[in-house]
């Protein structure tokens, strides 16, 4: 069973003015997952609020447990957000996680994605791929994601910080750039983005 928060807000219109890449054009629904909600906010925080304006339904997977303090810190990240539609849940899988835990984020998932998804949902996880190291958590969270994009034939969108020839890049506008930064203060203060105005991921 996922713990889950939804974090309601008022629902905008979807902005023209911000589109979303290419790739991303049919999504209508993103089930995304993570090892901690950090690594995904320095990430991916700017393409999930380019997504949220586009009126995408987002669900975030956290899938580490977490204590108390984090867990009301990382709340707190995603309202600064400002993004519409969008809900975290927890896992809350104990750490190191290995691969005996791979059938317990498979359940998770697919609780998520629903057992005959709508068209345009797309999942979003880690790129483990092209990594020197990636950590056997994040490599078992991104196989995971991995085969629920067979399993249901969906599209696999790979976040990433060490983007590659392939990479796709979004640019974010200074309010995204602002609200991206007040998330990872909230939930990791002695993290801080690495990219300037930019992220990357993969299709």
């Amino acid at each position: 069973m996922v713990a889950s928060e939804v974090l309601w807000g008022q629902v905008p219109a979807p902005d023209p003015n911000r589109a979303l890449p290419p790739g991303l054009l049919r999504c209508r629904r993103v089930v995304a997952v993570t090892v901690h909600l950090p690594e995904f906010l320095l990430a991916a925080s700017g393409l999930l609020q380019r997504l949220g304006a586009a009126g995408v339904r987002t669900d975030v997977l956290v899938a580490a447990a977490t204590d108390e303090r984090a867990d009301l810190a990382a709340g707190a990240a995603m309202d600064r957000l400002r993004v519409p539609d969008l809900a975290r849940h927890r896992l809350s899988l104990p750490v190191p996680i290995g691969p005996d835990r791979a059938d317990d984020l498979l359940a998770a998932l697919s609780e998520l994605v629903g057992f005959d998804p709508e068209s345009g949902v797309y999942c979003m996880a880690p790129a483990a791929d092209g990594e020197a190291s990636p950590g056997q958590a994040v490599a078992v969270v991104a196989e995971a994601a991995r085969r629920i994009r067979k399993v249901y034939g969906l599209p696999l969108v790979r976040f990433t910080t060490t983007p590659n020839a392939d990479s796709t890049r979004i640019e974010l506008d200074p309010k995204e750039w602002a609200r991206k930064c007040e998330a990872l203060a909230a939930c990791a203060s002695d993290v801080a983005p690495l990219t300037g105005y930019r992220e990357y991921f993969g299709i």
